[in-house]
C-alpha cells in the first residue's frame, strides 16, 4: 500500500464528493454538521482525508477543543471515520486509524476520541481488534448507542407484516381518518416543524437536551443533496405531526418528532413514520435507525419505537488514544468537569433559545407551494 493522507484542504463541495462515496456516511461527518456543532462549543475542526495512491479509502471529521494555556486537548470524531465499516478491506480501515491517531495524538499532541459508526450486532468485532492494534483502547466514559435498526431490505408488504399488531392498528387508523404525508427540506418545513415542537414542549415540559434550532440552522447549511427530510402529517389540510430524518450512506436515522392534540387523536405519528420508512427505502437505504432508546427511563416512546419491527442494536462505543506528555492527565482530569457541568450549561442554553422573541407563527396547510422531495440521494 502506498497511504498518504490530506489535512484541512477541502471545500464544502469537495467534502461531500469524496464522503458521499461511503456506506457509513451519516449527518454527523458533514460539513455542515461540524460547523454548527463547533460553533456551538468553541471548538475548532479539522478533516483529514486518507488516499491509498490515488483511492479514497477513509474520512475524518475531527472536532478539537483544546486546553487553555497547554498545546494538549481533545481531537473527538463522531460516527468516524467513514469509509471503514465491514463493506471494506480491514486493511484500509487500520490505515485510516493510524493517520488520524500520527495526525492528532503524535504530531499534534492532542487526545483522540472516536465514537466509530460500527454496530456489535454485525459482528464487527474484527474492527475492535484492529482498533486495539492500531493504538486505540476502549473507553468506559459514556454508554454506547443503544438504538433499534429496521432491515430495509425487505419488501413493503414485508415490513408492513413485520410491525406489531397494535402498531399495524394505529397505522391502519390514520390512513382510514384520512391522514396523509408530505416530505420537504425547504427552510419553511424547518420551521414549522420547530413551532410544532416548541408548542408541544411548552405544553408537556419535557426534559431534553435539543435545540430545535440548531437543525433548522443545520438544514440551511447543508446542501441539496444531504438536507434533513421534514415529513408532515395532515389532516384535512391541518398540521398534526412532524418527523425530521437524515438519509446517507446505507442508512436513514430519525433524530426529531412532534405531534399536537390532533395529531394523537388520529394516529398521525404511525403513518408520518412508516412513510418516512418507506421513503427511505425508496432512496436506496438500507437501513432505518429508529434513533436511540432507553427502555428503562423513557419505556412510552420505547415501546411505541420497538412496534415497527426492528433490531435491539448496540454500537460499539468510544475508543481513544492517549495524548503525549501532561496533555495525557489534564484531558481526563478537564472532561470529568465538563461532564459535571454539560447537563446544567444545555438545559440554560435551551431555555435561553426558547425565551428568545419568535417569528410569527403561520398555520401549516398541506397546500403550501414549497417544494416537495420525491427521493434523497443516498
Amino acid at each position: 500500500m502506498s497511504v498518504t493522507y490530506t489535512v484541512d484542504q477541502f471545500s464544502p463541495q469537495q467534502w461531500s464528493e469524496v464522503c458521499r462515496s461511503f456506506p457509513n456516511y451519516s449527518i454527523y461527518q458533514t460539513w455542515g454538521f461540524g460547523e454548527i456543532s463547533a460553533g456551538d462549543t468553541g471548538s475548532q475542526l479539522s478533516r483529514i482525508v486518507v488516499r491509498d495512491a490515488d483511492a479514497v479509502i477513509g474520512a475524518a471529521q475531527v472536532r478539537i477543543k483544546k486546553l487553555p494555556l497547554v498545546k494538549s486537548g481533545l481531537a473527538y470524531v463522531y460516527f468516524g471515520p467513514i469509509g471503514v465499516r465491514c463493506v471494506g478491506p480491514i486493511d484500509d480501515f487500520a490505515e485510516v486509524l493510524r493517520c488520524v491517531r500520527r495526525e492528532y495524538a503524535e504530531r499534534r499532541g492532542l487526545e483522540v476520541r472516536i465514537v466509530p459508526n460500527l454496530w456489535e450486532r454485525l459482528g464487527e468485532k474484527l474492527q475492535c481488534r484492529v482498533l486495539s492494534d492500531s493504538g486505540f483502547s476502549a473507553s468506559k466514559t459514556a454508554p454506547p448507542y443503544r438504538t433499534l435498526v429496521v432491515d430495509l431490505s425487505a419488501t413493503e408488504d414485508e415490513l408492513r407484516i413485520n410491525l406489531a399488531q397494535k402498531w399495524r392498528n394505529g397505522l391502519n387508523q390514520a390512513e382510514k381518518r384520512g391522514v396523509t404525508v408530505e416530505a420537504r427540506i425547504d427552510d419553511a418545513a424547518m420551521q414549522q416543524f420547530e413551532e410544532l415542537y416548541e408548542t408541544m414542549w411548552s405544553k408537556k415540559q419535557f426534559e431534553t437536551g435539543v435545540a430545535v434550532s440548531s437543525f433548522r440552522r443545520l438544514q440551511q447549511l447543508l446542501p441539496t443533496e444531504e438536507k434533513l427530510i421534514v415529513h408532515m402529517a395532515y389532516q384535512d389540510g391541518m398540521l398534526t405531526a412532524g418527523h425530521v430524518s437524515s438519509t446517507l450512506g446505507d442508512t436513514c436515522v430519525y433524530l426529531l418528532g412532534a405531534s399536537n392534540d390532533m395529531g394523537r387523536d388520529c394516529k398521525a405519528s404511525y403513518r408520518l413514520q412508516w412513510q418516512a420508512m418507506v421513503a427511505a427505502k425508496g432512496a436506496g437505504a438500507r437501513w432505518y435507525d429508529l434513533g436511540g432508546i432507553d427502555p428503562e427511563s423513557n419505556p412510552g416512546v420505547y415501546h411505541f419505537k420497538a412496534g415497527l419491527g426492528g433490531v435491539d442494536t448496540s454500537f460499539v462505543g468510544q475508543f481513544e488514544a492517549r495524548a503525549r506528555g501532561v496533555g495525557r492527565y489534564l484531558v481526563p482530569m478537564a472532561e470529568r468537569v465538563y461532564r459535571t457541568l454539560s447537563p446544567i450549561l444545555n438545559r440554560q442554553k435551551v431555555k435561553s433559545e426558547r425565551a428568545a422573541p419568535r417569528p410569527e407563527k403561520t398555520k401549516a396547510r398541506s397546500d403550501t407551494s414549497c417544494p416537495t422531495m420525491a427521493k434523497l440521494s443516498s
